[in-house]
């Protein structure tokens, strides 16, 4: 199940968008207004954001925006025919999928789950990018205990590479525990 936020000002049936007809399950919340919304998408995750534009306070194009920006959900902006292409040729640049009202409700579950499936595919690149940044962050620690080898103990890159991975076999740690206790004992 996944966790949706709809942010509509006027009445908006989801169920098309959700539940058996659309094979899409989500835990829904709601709000009307843009502001309120910004409030929720700071204090919540959400993996889906529909809007129905317009919204009371603001139309509902840089709400998306705003989500786009703060969040990986996938996001669906609902906005009038003819408010389409200029909500389109902004909001698209983001990764917001725009529809034009009124649809058919076949095509809003489609889109919805089009939109699903992104957020589920931006979970995972954020995951991947989330591991980089870890290992990338452990070879700099290793590199940094290494050059500390280098300049208290005259060793050279070699062989203070060598010396971390011995320490780390006979210890049975791994190299970035080694690393840190290099550093806590030259760095202090």
């Amino acid at each position: 199940m996944i966790r949706a936020l709809v942010v509509s000002s006027h009445p908006f049936r989801t169920a098309a968008l959700f539940g058996q007809s659309s094979g899409l399950y989500v835990d829904e919340t709601t709000c009307d207004r843009a502001t309120h919304a910004r409030r929720m998408l700071s204090e919540d995750a959400f993996e889906l954001i529909v809007i129905n534009a317009p919204l009371s306070d603001e139309y509902g194009v840089d709400l998306a925006c705003y989500a786009a920006e703060k969040t990986s959900a996938g996001i669906l902006l609902f906005v009038k025919a003819a408010d389409f292409e200029p909500a389109a040729s902004k909001a698209e640049r983001v990764g917001v999928i725009v529809v034009a009202k009124p649809c058919s409700a076949a095509y809003a579950a489609q889109c919805a789950r089009i939109a699903a499936a992104t957020a589920a595919r931006m979970g995972g690149m954020k995951r991947v990018v989330a591991n980089l940044q870890d290992k990338i962050a452990e070879v700099k620690l290793i590199d940094r205990a290494k050059c500390l080898l280098v300049q208290y103990l005259g060793m050279s890159e070699e062989e203070a590479h060598r010396y971390i991975e011995k320490q780390a076999m006979d210890n049975r740690t791994g190299r970035l525990e080694v690393a840190r206790e290099i550093l806590r004992t030259y760095e202090s």
